[in-house]
């Protein structure tokens, strides 16, 4: 009985650890998080049944199904971790310029969907990632600071659109420096590096601090919510 438990706690141990090590550029995070997530609920299950007393192929068929949906929550959680920290990084880049000159604000926002188990039908509301945002001025431009934030957000858009099949990101500026032409405002499309598509998109909004522009990564619809 404890060979079997150990073995399982090792199992156990060694998924998690595999999980925690994937990096950009890995399978996608959601197949990754659900199949980690499967991984871990059947040994999880396995363990739990057998030091029960209970049968554990059950036990890892009832983990399996919870660690499903428990390793797809977990990607998107590792998603949202994710444009937050690109987001505290590309502030962090400029903060050698003059303050006027800085990035600043900026948010994460999210979205619940509903993820369903295929093979039960169960479902659970899981909150995800829908896009960051971040302030810019456009006095900064040029600046390798300026130059070295960008190049981080556009480093996430790429991977939210592999990950996720497509990406946006949104440019806004007053209407006051849209009609200066202080910002190139033709959009267009580029690709990411696996042929995924990321369409940039300018637009005017009062809402934008005068002499700014605000930077969103906006992630495309998940592919899928069954796991």
């Amino acid at each position: 009985m404890h060979k079997i438990g150990l073995t399982a706690i090792a199992l156990t141990l060694g998924l998690s650890g595999c999980a925690n090590t994937a990096g950009p550029g890995a399978t996608d995070n959601k197949t990754t998080g659900a199949v980690v997530g499967g991984a871990l609920g059947c040994a999880g299950g396995a363990l739990l049944a057998k030091l029960a007393g209970g049968d554990m192929a059950a036990g890892c068929a009832l983990g399996a199904v919870v660690g499903g949906l428990v390793g797809f929550e977990r990607a998107r959680q590792q998603e949202i971790a994710e444009a937050e920290r690109i987001r505290q990084e590309a502030i962090q880049a400029t903060a050698s310029l003059p303050p006027q000159q800085r990035a600043r604000g900026g948010e994460v926002k999210t979205v619940e969907v509903v993820a369903k188990d295929k093979a039960t039908g169960n479902t659970q509301k899981i909150k995800t990632f829908d896009s960051v945002s971040l302030d810019l001025p456009i006095s900064a431009k040029g600046t390798p600071e300026y130059t070295a934030a960008m190049g981080k957000l556009k480093t996430l858009a790429e991977r939210v659109a592999d990950e996720r099949g497509s990406a946006e990101i949104v440019v806004a500026v007053t209407p006051a420096d849209a009609k200066a032409n202080k910002v190139n405002m033709a959009g267009g499309k580029v690709a990411s590096p696996k042929g995924n598509p990321i369409t940039v998109i300018k637009v005017t909004d009062a809402s934008v601090t005068k002499g700014m522009e605000r930077i969103t990564v906006k992630a495309g619809r998940l592919k899928t919510t069954e796991v």
